[in-house]
């Protein structure tokens, strides 16, 4: 592929369809949708002008600070408090980590803090367990809010921190998981063609990409897992 700064303006003017249907329909949602395209191409051109230096540089301990950093923004921006951006930033940060190296590991790439396969296995992983865990946490809190009889209630009948704890826990997981389990399908049939098709651009065969996806799959619903129980114990304790 050979994409130039011109043709991808070129490519802009796609946008002139759009534009002219909402401008004879609708011109107050074509105002709209115009400021949040044009800050989406605000923060697209700096996120380039990052990850082309990043990239250029390929130095383990930037990619590292890099997934560090654009983890804790996505958090801060997504989680708007403090006892849902603490707990899952943390839980994310170490669990993602440890989950990323694994797959890396598993497909064999000869450097694994490589810009070119570090940050893209870290992002994938942490966007779906950001937009989960905040489900999750949100759930567990306003149920421990909710029902502070039963919590004291078990607890006096003799019942361990943990065991008090636990219908909360099982509430938060099936509350933030049911719509991932729901949606499997419909990713399987939508979400990994489309991740599939650009593996394949990418230069992967056939057989490699679905082995890549399918690790990644997983991975991504055992980290997801892992980071809200974390993320739950991290809010008990510090709460």
């Amino acid at each position: 592929m050979n994409i130039t700064i011109v043709r991808l303006l070129l490519g802009m003017f796609l946008l002139v369809v759009p534009a002219l249907i909402l401008f004879r329909s609708d011109r107050r949602f074509l105002r709209q949708s115009a400021k949040v395209i044009l800050r989406f191409i605000i923060t697209m051109s700096v996120l380039a002008g990052c990850l082309y230096f990043i990239f250029e540089w390929n130095k383990a301990w930037v990619n590292i600070v890099w997934v560090l950093l654009s983890s804790g923004v996505a958090t801060a921006v997504y989680c708007k408090k403090r006892w849902q951006s603490i707990p899952i930033y943390i839980s994310m940060t170490v669990v993602t980590f440890v989950m990323g190296l694994i797959v890396l590991l598993l497909v064999d790439v000869p450097h694994l803090f490589s810009a070119s396969v570090y940050i893209p296995v870290m992002t994938m992983l942490q966007a779906e367990v950001l937009f989960v865990c905040r489900r999750g946490i949100t759930t567990y809190v306003l149920e421990r809010r909710s029902h502070k009889d039963l919590f004291e209630y078990l607890k006096a009948n003799g019942a361990t921190e943990m065991e008090a704890l636990r219908p909360f826990v099982t509430k938060a997981i099936t509350r933030a998981f049911t719509p991932i389990l729901q949606q499997l399908l419909l990713a399987g049939l939508v979400f990994v063609p489309s991740l599939l098709c650009g593996l394949l651009m990418g230069g992967f065969s056939t057989l490699q990409a679905i082995g890549f996806v399918a690790l990644m799959t997983v991975a991504a619903l055992s980290s997801t897992m892992l980071v809200l129980v974390l993320c739950i114990f991290i809010y008990t304790k510090i709460s």
